[in-house]
């Protein structure tokens, strides 16, 4: 990567986050993170997030594939965390406490796992039992989630790095950005969708402020790449429109991408401001042959990536059905489309020579978008994707030609949600684990819902300052021991703001 006027001070101390966020929160501790221990901190972070992939979205690809993922080797340790909201609704509260914890949407093993049969349903999907009905009226959403991992606050749903009452709160890319560190955002969703919007450290109230967050993510000074869909003159299967659609950018920032001279100005509101020489324009980039290239060399300072389809790179391609069973490859894939491992590649060649150190989320955003739809092998076709791309950053840490290894950087590998995906029998069999029927076949399954669930999330982690996890606090939740995603966030501020050796010398 190459780097020609821009350089970010790191202030003394990143702003406290709004106090009282916390309430409530079973298993997370009132303070930000487990002490330090001395020389932990990764000089490097990458969080890894296959959007609601919860515990059973993990064994569907699995039994797929045929063999464990690497995340699932002796060198990574295992958690789980709850996901669960602050409290109903989508839009800030006024009220007299609005970063209470709703206590009926915090976990609850007994409530999760009754199974009391129940002859309700909802949205065409019956109940089947008491556990399954409380599962789904308490789930929460990809913004919520998103918000307590990359900023460590438990919020209501729709909330994109904002408090209960709707005040931004500092995210950890903002942090990583005041840290010197170069920030990089992959999805295989639109950039602007709640995922990445959080990870940018972008702060609205409401999820789908799309032309919002894009503005913020560009006008702001925090990151150094975005990748990901969401190209406005490009269909869902990848062919050029007639007349672009400006969903998730607005026409203005679109025209002046294209023009090159869309450049960082004002923070996002709320953050603790990073300071620039001079702002630098963004560098369109859209060719899937250009994208791929950008994989070595040098890279422009702004980078934003869009691949030429309009919503995800592949899964909403044609033929889109709900609730398809077709295996995964059995349509024909998009073209001219990079693949998330493409992207990726590119990203970690735009921020890997910054000497503080870099920043970097990786979403496969389209593994939530094909649950919603009941694809099974669209939900395959992107864990395939996504693993294979957390194989080929692995592999890089191996062999460390890239200047960094395990010794310097922390992998993290989780999910924002669940959804309920249960085995073939699951509606008279409650909670019934998919049906392993051998590789290259898709296992045993039953949908319960075209939405998410409550489930906890499992949590891998590999790397500089993996061990911290150990650290935070757990409840029981059944046979597990879980701890809030928020812990998550908490502990990313923590070993972002505390100092590496080399970032001191």
């Amino acid at each position: 990567m190459i780097r020609t006027a821009t350089h970010r001070f790191r202030p003394a101390v990143l702003a406290c986050l709004a106090a009282g966020t916390a309430t409530g929160l079973v298993a997370v501790p009132e303070t930000r993170g487990a002490a330090a221990a001395e020389g932990d901190q990764p000089r490097n972070i990458i969080v890894f997030i296959a959007d609601g992939c919860g515990e059973s979205t993990h064994r569907a690809y699995e039994c797929w594939r045929g063999e464990p993922m690497v995340y699932q080797g002796p060198e990574w340790s295992r958690y789980d965390a709850t996901t669960y909201a602050l409290r109903p609704g989508s839009r800030p509260s006024r009220g007299v406490e609005p970063l209470e914890q709703d206590p009926r949407y915090v976990y609850d093993f007994d409530l999760a796992s009754d199974t009391t049969p129940d002859e309700g349903s909802s949205g065409g999907y019956p109940f089947h039992v008491r556990g399954y009905r409380w599962l789904r009226a308490t789930a929460p959403d990809s913004a919520n989630t998103a918000t307590s991992i990359f900023a460590g606050v438990s919020t209501y749903t729709g909330a994109i790095n904002v408090d209960g009452a709707g005040t931004p709160v500092p995210s950890v890319s903002r942090a990583a950005a005041d840290a010197g560190k170069a920030v990089g955002i992959v999805s295989t969703v639109p950039y602007s969708h709640a995922t990445p919007a959080c990870a940018a450290g972008t702060s609205v109230v409401q999820r789908e402020m799309y032309h919002e967050i894009t503005h913020q993510m560009l006008t702001s000074d925090i990151c150094t790449v975005i990748a990901g869909a969401g190209h406005p003159e490009f269909d869902d299967s990848a062919q050029r429109r007639e007349s672009p659609k400006y969903k998730f950018i607005s026409e203005e920032d679109w025209t002046a991408l294209r023009s090159g001279t869309l450049a960082t100005s004002t923070p996002v509101a709320g953050a603790t401001a990073g300071v620039h020489d001079t702002p630098a324009a963004w560098t369109l980039v859209d060719d899937v042959d250009t994208i791929r290239s950008l994989a070595t060399g040098d890279t422009p300072e702004r980078l934003f990536i869009v691949g030429r389809a309009a919503q995800t790179l592949q899964q909403i391609r044609a033929p889109h059905q709900n609730g398809d069973s077709t295996p995964p490859g059995g349509h024909p894939r998009n073209t001219g489309v990079p693949t998330l491992s493409e992207l990726t590649l590119a990203a970690i060649n735009a921020v890997d020579d910054d000497p503080d150190g870099f920043f970097l989320m990786v979403e496969g955003g389209a593994v939530d978008w094909a649950m919603h739809d009941n694809q099974i092998g669209r939900m395959i076709e992107e864990m395939d994707d996504y693993h294979s791309t957390l194989e080929t950053v692995c592999a890089m840490l191996d062999s460390g030609d890239r200047g960094f290894d395990w010794s310097d950087t922390l992998v993290v590998v989780t999910a924002d949600h669940d959804h309920l995906l249960l085995g073939p029998d699951s509606d008279t069999v409650p909670f019934q684990p998919l049906e392993d029927r051998g590789e290259g076949n898709l296992p045993g399954f039953r949908w319960h819902s075209n939405s998410h669930s409550n489930i906890p999330v499992p949590l891998f982690a590999r790397g500089k300052g993996a061990d911290r996890f150990e650290s935070i606090p757990t409840t029981a939740a059944g046979p597990k021991r879980v701890f809030h995603q928020t812990a998550i966030g908490r502990l990313l501020l923590d070993l972002i703001d505390e100092p590496t050796a080399a970032a001191s010398d």
